[in-house]
């Protein structure tokens, strides 16, 4: 089987089943996600018990959606970062100097 071959898959987030079809290589992945939000819903399933299942999944979706973001902002400088060290060094290797 290659790597990017689609398998089908059986995923549960908050007591729903779903059917999706993830690269091969990608199980893992979806796997761990899976865990990891299962993880969260059952948790605050148990601290706020009179909140629905759906209102349960809000907050976990918007939790991971803002650790989304903030890695992306961190992804951002970080790149900005490796590009200034890059063009620095070019600037040294071409004898230009700061």
């Amino acid at each position: 089987m290659n790597d990017s071959d689609k398998v089908k898959m059986t995923i549960n987030i908050g007591g729903e089943h779903m059917q999706i079809a993830v690269p091969f290589n990608r199980q893992d992945a979806v796997r761990d996600a899976e865990k990891a939000v299962a993880q969260l819903f059952d948790a605050w399933k148990l601290k706020w018990p009179r909140h629905s299942d759906t209102r349960i999944l809000a907050m976990a979706a918007y939790q991971f959606a803002i650790s989304y973001q903030d890695l992306l902002s961190l992804h951002e400088k970080a790149v900005a970062k490796a590009q200034e060290c890059d063009s620095r060094l070019q600037n040294l290797l071409d004898g230009d100097g700061e």
